[in-house]
């Protein structure tokens, strides 16, 4: 998309055509936001490494121009290669207060947290970031506190919807439609008013059939033992103790 000489450029670093390394590059002119920083497990055929990151070359190349990283949600193959991309590009993040909680985890293990600049939002605001503006709209996804962008640029609006499914039963009670606040009323809005370019979550979007929400899929509660007692029971060497294990699920 260009006009008056000026380009807007959408980079994908990641997460095209491959589960995990989310990472979109936004450039208008001399300024750069990045939507999400996401690490991806190897294959097998990747024996011996740990994860998979996206190259930043470009971005360290035009370290200067970069205005911000903006976060969509807290799962690892958004946020997971933030303590790794921080080292080499220290710039503000931008996310929800449950993101934002997920990420200094993740930075207070690397040792970065001190140095890192962690600006909270709330879905139906906005912030300005050089010529973008982005408003973030709350949509429901397998974890809380997501949101699908909306970035106004001097060539008009790009959706980038992160990760989503239409769940009417998710875990925080907030569902997809909630209202003049909800997605399905923001997407309208954004679309009366014209969309130059969309990017979407299509996730098993060729299977045809809906799924059950998160609140059904339930979770698995594990006894932990420590060790076994000497009587044969069961119970009395985990001293009462539950772990509850939760799972994402995807489809």
């Amino acid at each position: 998309m260009s006009k008056n000489n000026q380009t807007l450029l959408a980079i994908p670093l990641g997460g095209l055509g491959e589960f995990g390394m989310n990472m979109m590059v936004f450039r208008y002119g001399d300024d750069i936001i990045v939507v999400d920083a996401g690490m991806m497990f190897p294959e097998s055929e990747l024996l011996g490494v740990d994860l998979v990151i996206p190259d930043i070359t470009y971005l360290k190349q035009n370290r200067h121009l970069v205005r911000a990283i903006v976060l969509t949600h807290g799962h690892e193959d958004h946020i997971g290669a933030l303590p790794y991309i921080l080292r080499d590009l220290n710039v503000p993040i931008y996310g929800t207060r449950f993101t934002l909680a997920l990420v200094k985890k993740r930075l207070e293990e690397a040792g970065l947290l001190d140095s890192a600049t962690l600006r909270e939002v709330l879905p139906g605001r906005r912030i300005e970031l050089g010529p973008f503006e982005i408003e973030f709209i709350s949509v429901t996804h397998s974890t809380i506190d997501c949101v699908a962008l909306a970035i106004r640029t001097p060539l008009g609006v790009i959706i980038h919807t992160g990760d989503f499914k239409i769940d009417q039963t998710p875990v925080d009670n907030v569902p997809f439609d909630r209202g003049s606040a909800g997605a399905v009323q923001r997407f309208d809005e954004r679309g009366a008013t014209g969309i130059h370019a969309i990017g979407a979550n299509d996730c098993a979007a060729d299977r045809g059939v809906g799924t059950i929400g998160a609140a059904e899929s339930g979770a698995v509660v594990l006894c932990v033992v420590d060790p076994p007692d000497p009587t044969g029971d069961r119970h009395r060497g985990a001293g009462g103790k539950k772990d509850r294990v939760c799972r994402a699920k995807h489809d």
